[in-house]
C-alpha cells in the first residue's frame, strides 16, 4: 500500500511525497547522500512522530493517522527493529528524589544510560525501599540538544551524584501514568522474567513487556488540558493565560480525578455520556489557588486545590468581572440559574 509521506523542515513544508521510496529519494537528493540511510528514520517518523535532525536542522515526517496505525501495528507485531522500544530503567531515590519532581513536572530530564530515541518508552523501576515499577514515561528529545537541562538539581539527594551528572548526555522524558501496586513488585517482576537486581536500563521483550503494560493504559498528560486559555474575545485583542504546571501534573490531576470524577464540577457535563467513546476520561483541571498566590515550594493538593471542569467552565473561571476571578460556586450558580 502506498503510504503518501510529507517531509517538513524546521516546521515548513518542503515536500510531498507520494510514498516512502520517493520521500528517501527526495531527501538524498537535498542533502546529498544516499537514500537507503533515509528509510528508517522516515518510517519511524510518520509512524511515531519522531523527529530527525541533521545538524540543526529538524525534519518531520507526517502521514495520515490511518496509515501510521497501520503500519505501527505491523511493525509492533513482527518485532521489527523500527517498532517503538520499551525499556524497564532502574531509578535510586537515595540519588534522585523522582516523586517530588514528578510531583511537581511532567516533563524532566533523564541520564541517558542507552541511546534512548524520540517515541521509545521507558518504565522506571524504583530501587531502595521501594522495589517496584512506579512510572511510564515517553521519550520526547533522545539526545537533549541544548545546555538547559530541565529540572535537574533541585532534585538531588547525592551532591557527589549531581556534579558528575554535569558531565552526563540527557534524555527528555514525558511522564505518561504512574502506578503504585505490589504486582509491579520486584517478586513479580522476577516471576515474569526478571533476573536478579535491576541495576541497569534493559530492553523490554515478550511476557515481561507485555506484563508490566499491562498496567499502564492511560496517558494522562495528553489531550486534557490547552496550553492557554482564551481570556478575551474581542477580534485582534486576543489575550491568553497558560495553563499552571499543577493544572498539567499527571499525578495531581490522576488523584483529582479518581477523588471527583470526570464530569464538570460546575455544569456537569460528562464528555463520554454526550459525545460518546471519544469523550471518554476527556475533562480539565482547574486550579483553584491564583498563581501570584502560590509560593515557589507550595505542594499542591489534589482534593483541595484541583477541580475537573469542561473547557467553557474553565475559561470562565480565568476570565475577570470587574477585577476579580469568579469562584467555582459562583460560576456554578450562573449555570444553575440559566437553566
Amino acid at each position: 500500500m502506498a503510504s503518501p509521506i510529507t517531509i517538513f523542515k524546521n516546521d515548513e513544508l518542503l515536500f510531498e511525497a507520494t510514498n516512502i521510496q520517493e520521500a528517501a529519494r527526495y531527501l538524498a537528493d537535498h542533502l546529498n547522500t544516499t537514500k537507503s540511510k533515509y528509510y528508517d528514520p522516515i518510517e519511524r517518523g510518520y509512524v511515531y512522530s519522531i523527529p530527525y535532525y541533521d545538524k540543526e536542522d529538524k525534519y518531520l515526517f507526517v502521514a495520515s493517522e490511518e496509515i501510521a496505525t497501520i503500519r505501527r501495528k505491523q511493525l509492533e507485531e513482527r518485532g521489527h527493529e523500527n517498532a517503538r522500544r520499551v525499556w524497564l530503567v532502574p531509578a535510586n531515590p537515595k540519588e534522585y528524589d523522582l516523586a517530588s519532581a514528578f510531583s511537581h513536572y511532567d516533563i524532566i530530564d533523564w541520564k541517558r544510560s542507552y541511546n534512548y530515541e524520540n517515541g521509545d518508552i521507558l518504565f522506571i523501576y524504583v530501587s531502595g525501599n521501594v522495589q517496584r515499577v512506579r512510572y511510564k514515561v515517553e521519550v520526547i528529545e533522545g539526545l537533549v540538544r541544548t545546555n538547559n537541562i530541565a529540572y535537574n538539581a533541585t532534585f538531588w539527594k547525592d551532591e557527589e551524584k549531581l556534579e558528575q551528572s554535569k558531565t552526563w548526555d540527557w534524555t527528555r522524558i514525558r511522564l505518561i501514568d504512574e502506578i503504585d501496586t505490589t504486582d509491579l513488585s520486584l517478586a513479580k517482576l522476577r516471576e515474569h522474567g526478571v533476573k536478579g537486581n535491576i541495576q541497569g536500563s534493559m530492553k523490554l521483550t515478550g511476557q515481561l513487556r507485555d506484563y508490566i503494560m499491562s498496567f499502564f493504559e492511560s496517558d494522562l498528560t495528553q489531550g486534557y488540558y490547552p496550553d492557554e486559555v482564551s481570556e478575551t474575545l474581542e477580534e485582534g485583542k486576543r489575550k491568553t493565560i497558560r495553563v499552571n504546571v499543577y493544572e498539567r501534573n499527571p499525578i495531581a490531576r490522576k488523584q483529582c480525578m479518581a477523588h471527583y470524577g470526570v464530569q464538570c464540577q460546575v455544569c456537569g457535563l460528562n464528555f463520554e455520556d454526550t459525545y460518546g467513546e471519544v469523550g471518554k476520561d476527556f475533562i480539565h483541571v482547574h486550579h483553584i489557588v491564583p498563581l501570584h498566590e502560590i509560593q515557589q515550594d507550595y505542594i499542591v493538593d489534589p482534593i483541595q486545590d484541583l477541580i475537573p471542569v469542561c473547557p467553557n467552565c474553565h475559561a470562565m473561571l480565568h476570565r475577570k468581572e470587574n477585577g476579580v476571578y469568579l469562584s467555582i460556586e459562583q460560576l456554578r450558580q450562573r449555570v444553575v440559574n440559566t437553566i
